[in-house]
């Protein structure tokens, strides 16, 4: 018998989802496996067709996305009760996401910047008609309802959200992530790290066999956890911590800021001159962890 399915977006880009469509001709072993009984950004369905169901009658929910408002909150509630298994699909689900940069900022600050500031506008007006109302802070989901997996990613990799329906089907879980993302990357790292010289990702062509932290780029590799295959350091650039914090690690960016100032040399690079170069301090080390960061609702304050 199919399993029954359903399928929520939030506040996303889509691109989680995109990401499972991207598994192609292997789907085709997969889709008659599963009854989608709901999946509004693809088919027609409406909210009240998904609040139609009996509590617990749906065997899987998958959530891609953040709630950013009221009616996020509801769809994401409803979804809870309807379903046996709930999986969180992507780092904005699972973590808060880029949208959670935004925490930065009031909403009347973003709205202002996005509706009437940004350099792109011709006729400048914030929308208040059939808009639902915004959350003034972001959580992450799972602060809201609980869930029984979790695939962060920016976006999953479409072999991650495969073996994981695979194995839904098989009755079984994934398993956790027990390393880190430097474990497994390829590039040769040296016993003892020390940064002499920081660098942005658009500066110099680095090594593409060698460490590139130790190449003084800010990877985020030894705060984030395995799962991608390392993708972006196999392509020369820095890992930008989308999967999340590595085994043991409860804040990602302080972990990767205390691990950044533990391999800098302060005789080649002083303090002033490192937040000087890193910049843009959350986007670098929470650009996806922010909401879920133990900062979270201090750095609003410090503005």
């Amino acid at each position: 018998m199919p399993v029954k399915v359903a399928m929520v977006s939030l506040a996303s880009c889509w691109g989680c989802y995109q990401s499972l469509l991207d598994n192609h001709e292997a789907l085709l072993d997969i889709l008659p496996e599963l009854d989608i009984l709901f999946w509004h950004v693809v088919t027609d369905f409406k909210y009240k067709d998904l609040e139609g169901y009996k509590d617990g009658s749906i065997d899987v929910g998958i959530v891609e996305g953040v709630c950013r408002t009221e009616e996020d909150v509801h769809i994401l509630k409803t979804l809870r009760k309807k379903c046996k298994t709930l999986i969180s699909l992507g780092s904005c689900s699972t973590y808060g996401g880029i949208y959670g940069l935004l925490n930065l900022s009031t909403m009347d600050e973003a709205l202002k910047r996005k509706f009437t500031e940004a350099e792109s506008l011709e006729e400048p007006s914030i929308p208040d008609e059939d808009v639902p109302k915004m959350l003034d802070f972001l959580i992450p989901n799972r602060k809201i309802v609980n869930f029984e997996i979790f695939l962060p990613g920016c976006p999953v990799t479409s072999q991650n959200i495969k073996d994981a329906l695979v194995g839904l089907l098989k009755g079984e879980l994934p398993p956790p992530p027990n390393r880190t993302l430097c474990d497994e990357c390829p590039r040769e790292k040296s016993e003892v790290i020390t940064i002499k010289q920081l660098k942005r990702d658009y500066e110099g062509i680095p090594d593409p066999k060698k460490c590139l932290l130790e190449q003084g780029y800010i990877c985020m590799g030894p705060a984030t956890r395995e799962g991608c295959g390392a993708l972006c350091t196999k392509a020369g650039m820095p890992c930008r911590g989308c999967y999340g914090p590595g085994p043991n690690v409860i804040d990602q960016g302080a972990k990767m800021i205390s691990a950044l100032g533990s391999i800098v040399d302060y005789e080649a690079i002083s303090p002033e001159e490192l937040v000087e170069k890193v910049g843009d301090v959350a986007g670098t080390f929470y650009n996806f962890f922010l909401p879920s960061g133990i900062v979270s609702k201090t750095v609003r304050k410090a503005k």
